[in-house]
């Protein structure tokens, strides 16, 4: 006599399997968009913190107009590295541009500021993007300072450039403007 396993034995395994496998995979496709979400909080306030340690060592960002690039700042990816750190650059998150930012140079309350503010000019903005955008470390930071990118052009969403306030703590303020 043969030993084996019987056709319904091996039914039954698959079935499990099946169960198994349609749990897991939303599971793993939950965890990988909180990593990317992660990820581009991260980045976010790495930026921040870079653009600030470049400013405490050099003491300025480039002549003038400002001819440091984000390249010569930080690993962040960027839209554009090769842009002027003065001109509107964006984080990218997935692949797609999603929180714009540039450096304002002294505006005379203070050395510089760093300016972010949601992307609102996607035509159609990913789902990663939105959720991004409203993520609990950065939501409360939006809400009290812009509320969208073309407010960058009027000196809104500002951070101080060493100052203790952050897009990872929640701002005191309901609204800033340079």
């Amino acid at each position: 006599m043969k030993k084996g396993f019987t056709m319904i034995e091996l039914i039954f395994v698959i079935v499990i399997l099946g169960i198994l496998a349609s749990v897991a995979i939303p599971r793993l496709a939950a965890t990988r968009e909180d990593a990317e979400i992660s990820a581009a909080v991260a980045n976010l306030r790495t930026l921040v913190s870079d653009v600030t340690a470049y400013y405490t060592a050099k003491g300025e960002f480039g002549a003038g107009d400002s001819t440091t690039k984000w390249k010569d700042i930080t690993n962040v990816p960027t839209a554009n590295p090769d842009k002027k750190v003065t001109e509107n650059n964006s984080l990218k998150v997935g692949g797609a541009s999603c929180i714009d930012f540039l450096v304002k140079i002294n505006d005379g309350t203070a050395p510089a500021y760093i300016l972010i503010a949601k992307k609102t000019n996607n035509p159609t903005p990913s789902a990663l993007c939105t959720q991004v955008q409203n993520s609990d470390p950065l939501k409360p930071y939006f809400a009290s300072r812009v509320t969208g990118a073309n407010e960058i052009k009027n000196g809104k969403g500002g951070i101080a450039i060493g100052s203790t306030t952050s897009v990872y703590t929640k701002p005191t303020t309901t609204s800033q403007s340079n």
